[in-house]
């Protein structure tokens, strides 16, 4: 198709509504508010509605500047493209990231990505240059000629002047006054990553490809199924660390309020081992953190998504029955990522273990883990209860991690002052506590 820049302001119209109907996988994009206004204006434009299509080009504008699409060609109509193309789970992409080839929606995403070539052109200047060339039109028809124009013609003409013959009356159409000067600006910049996803190295080169491509989109098809196939779609090319409530994935900060690593190296490298033996396929058995409250397990899960980025990581606060995850374990299954699906405070029964998909390693920590729970699990890893001077070695550890020399008996002194004021509470959280205070 011709550049829209090089349409009157009839054949562009009719080209966007031409194209749009022809979308079919991606249909979704017909129900965006940018897009109802797009067509919005075209309909106006061609039914002479004037005002009807500056408002509509103009809160097409105000949709694209509000919506959620992602900052990254300089503009406001590709971003809203590229986004609903490569960042929305539409079905296309859920199927690749599934691997599971339908031929029909294969065929149908190529021809939708060569609508969306077709549309893509499409800028501010130039939709706001239809609505102007369809107003100068419109007023052009709607100056009567009077007599005396009449009677010039004719005598220019040679010709006799005729009486006017009277014409079935036209549908008025209410032009305004004037339209604003300045049309909608789209572009804001240049082609960059203006903020930060967790696919990004991949994204940076579709991106590129797409603005730098001089064929019809269509020929990427291929390339744009191998990108959700490995990096799956959604939230998952944005985010790592999730969490899992009230039936829904919500992106997530890390939780830790301390370092757990050094502190208990011996329990930390035993999860590392078994998840690393996970993430290369040798098991998906899960595994059982058990330890008393403040003794670090939250932050020992997070400390492992920290270790392996590739992997991402869903934590659910609490759970009593396993069954309240089988939405969560289907969304994992049709992703190509590992996950660990982080069980804090877990109370449950082994009943339902089998629903748990081979992409995703179970970790449950538990304070005081009931039969039920224990029985659920065939691999386990116990943060042993400290004493005073495992206590004061974990205390004297954060100390030197920090570059704070203190003597040994100081430090023992306040292990002690600690125990003796606490009534014997000696955890990772304490420890911490402790070293903030002699570091103060």
């Amino acid at each position: 198709m011709r550049d829209f820049r090089e349409l009157s302001w009839s054949e562009g119209t009719e080209a966007v509504l031409a194209l749009l109907p022809r979308l079919t996988v991606l249909r979704g994009i017909l129900a965006a508010k940018p897009v109802r206004e797009l067509e919005r204006c075209c309909r106006a434009v061609i039914e002479g509605d004037i005002r009807e299509a500056a408002e509509a080009c103009f809160s097409m504008t105000s949709a694209m500047l509000r919506g959620n699409y992602r900052r990254v060609t300089g503009d406001l109509f590709k971003d809203m493209l590229l986004h609903k193309l490569l960042l929305e789970p539409h079905p296309f992409a859920r199927m690749a990231a599934a691997n599971r080839l339908d031929e029909a929606l294969y065929s149908g995403i190529k021809a939708d990505m060569d609508v969306l070539c077709s549309l893509k052109d499409l800028d501010g200047e130039t939709l706001y240059r239809f609505i102007q060339e369809r107003y100068k039109e419109l007023r052009q028809k709607a100056r009567p000629k009077d007599s005396a124009a009449r009677l010039a013609e004719a005598a220019w003409g040679g010709s006799a002047v005729r009486q006017p013959v009277e014409e079935a009356p036209q549908p008025l159409v209410k032009l305004p006054m004037f339209l604003p000067a300045e049309a909608p600006n789209w572009q804001y910049g240049e082609e960059e990553l203006r903020d930060s996803y967790v696919a990004d190295e991949a994204l940076e080169e579709m991106y590129h490809r797409f603005l730098e491509s001089e064929l019809d989109w269509s020929n990427m098809a291929e390339d744009v199924w191998n990108f959700f196939s490995a990096y799956g779609t959604g939230a998952f090319l944005k985010d790592r660390l999730f969490m899992w409530r009230r039936g829904a994935l919500f992106p997530m900060e890390d939780m830790r309020l301390m370092p757990a690593r050094p502190l208990l190296e011996q329990e930390y490298r035993a999860c590392l081992n078994h998840t690393i033996e996970f993430m290369r396929g040798s098991t998906s058995e899960p595994i059982l953190l058990t330890g008393g409250d403040g003794m670090g397990k939250t932050t020992m899960l997070f400390s492992l998504a920290d270790e392996l980025p590739e992997m991402r990581f869903v934590y659910v606060p609490a759970c009593r029955d396993i069954s309240e995850l089988s939405p969560l374990f289907k969304v994992l299954a049709d992703q190509p990522h590992k996950f660990m699906v982080a069980l804090d405070d877990a109370a449950f029964g082994g009943v339902a273990l089998r629903a748990v998909p081979v992409n995703v390693l179970l970790f449950a920590a538990a304070s005081e883990p009931s039969s039920r729970v224990s029985g659920a699990f065939t691999k386990r890893v116990a943060l042993r209860e400290l004493r005073l001077d495992g206590f004061a070695d974990m205390v004297q550890k954060l100390l030197d991690a920090e570059g704070v020399a203190l003597p040994r008996e100081v430090v023992r002194s306040a292990c002690v002052d600690h125990q003796v004021d606490s009534k014997g509470e000696l955890t990772v959280a304490a420890a911490v506590a402790v070293a903030q205070s002699l570091k103060n």
